[in-house]
């Protein structure tokens, strides 16, 4: 399938009208005390004015209304990549703000409406099954309860309780120093606590694959299904809820995990790959480990392709409806000449 990537935003307005255009929404969630506390509010503000551009397209963006209507329900979404840490403890709020652009804009682009709409207010169903009597799923939803660690999420889900998370967003390579136009950023990586009965459980009757790179297998394919041709990662200290006390759980959800897929860090201390990763090759492998090794390879490309076929189908199957009837009129016109 190909993908078109169409920019619908026509700067309509000029950048000066950004902060007036905030202010509105920035207001409702002022008054929301148990939200967010005046002091955060007061810098989120300030960030917008010292990047009145980025502001300015952003604004732009959510005026569609797919993004206006989810907007009204969840004000502080617009703001959530102006708060420290976003994505990345270290990022700059330039960085933070070209991400979120760029993952909303790809998103609009390459989804339709029907699909776009789902993915922000429900729950995707990318695989299900049952294996050993264990019954396990994979789903892909907006990320609510983690704001700074992505904005969707895989979730797999054992015996109806999730018990593994992997939070991503759509990036522009640059900001992590690979020439591809997109990449698919991991920013969370992480099992569910009290849940390490069902983790292991489930390992075991999924050929020794656990849900982290089942997760990752999954996040393969939504990447095939746009065409999107490599992912990153966060590294332990660069992780935005990294705390000390926890460096050990947080050096084996991340630095060591990639480490263990052959994924190396970069010069700008990212694990960056192409999708798929390079695995080891199996000359490698000790001996009486390699059948084990192709078993579970198989199935994790078993996942990564059924994880595509399923987004596809569903993506084309939701552009049946002309360009002049899922955008604005002044945009679709702009577009079609």
């Amino acid at each position: 399938m190909t993908i078109n990537v169409h920019d619908p935003i026509s700067e309509i307005d000029g950048p000066t009208a950004a902060a007036n255009g905030l202010l509105k929404p920035l207001s409702v969630v002022a008054a929301k005390k148990e939200t967010w506390l005046p002091a955060r509010v007061a810098r989120v503000f300030w960030n917008v004015l010292i990047n009145m551009g980025s502001a300015f397209r952003i604004l732009q963006l959510f005026k569609l209304k797919i993004f206006a209507d989810f907007l009204h329900t969840n004000p502080r979404f617009l703001f959530k990549c102006l708060i420290q840490g976003y994505l990345v403890r270290d990022f700059s709020v330039a960085e933070s703000m070209a991400c979120f652009l760029h993952h909303y804009r790809r998103l609009h682009a390459w989804m339709p409406g029907t699909y776009l709409k789902r993915t922000l207010y429900s729950t995707i169903t990318l695989h299900e099954a049952k294996q050993d009597d264990t019954p396990y799923s994979i789903t892909l939803l907006f990320s609510r309860k983690f704001e700074k660690e992505g904005e969707l999420s895989l979730h797999m889900d054992v015996d109806g309780a999730l018990v593994y998370v992997l939070s991503f967003t759509i990036v522009p390579g640059w900001v992590v120093q690979s020439q591809a136009a997109d990449v698919l950023w991991i920013s969370r990586l992480q099992g569910v606590h009290g849940f390490y009965n069902q983790i292991r459980r489930v390992t075991r009757v999924l050929h020794d694959v656990g849900p982290a790179a089942l997760l990752v297998a999954a996040l393969q394919g939504f990447g095939d299904a746009f065409g999107i041709t490599q992912f990153a990662s966060v590294s332990t200290l660069r992780q935005c809820t990294y705390t000390p006390e926890l460096s050990v759980i947080y050096k084996n959800a991340y630095d060591e995990f990639f480490s263990g897929l052959g994924i190396e860090l970069n010069e700008a201390g990212f694990f960056v790959s192409p999708i798929p990763y390079q695995e080891k090759p199996l000359e490698s492998i000790k001996p009486g480990h390699k059948l084990r090794t192709k078993e579970k390879r198989a199935f994790k490309r078993q996942i990564a392709e059924e994880v595509c076929r399923c987004i596809r189908r569903d993506v084309a199957a939701g552009w049946e409806e002309p360009m002049s009837k899922r955008l604005p009129a002044q945009i679709a016109d702009a577009l079609e000449s």
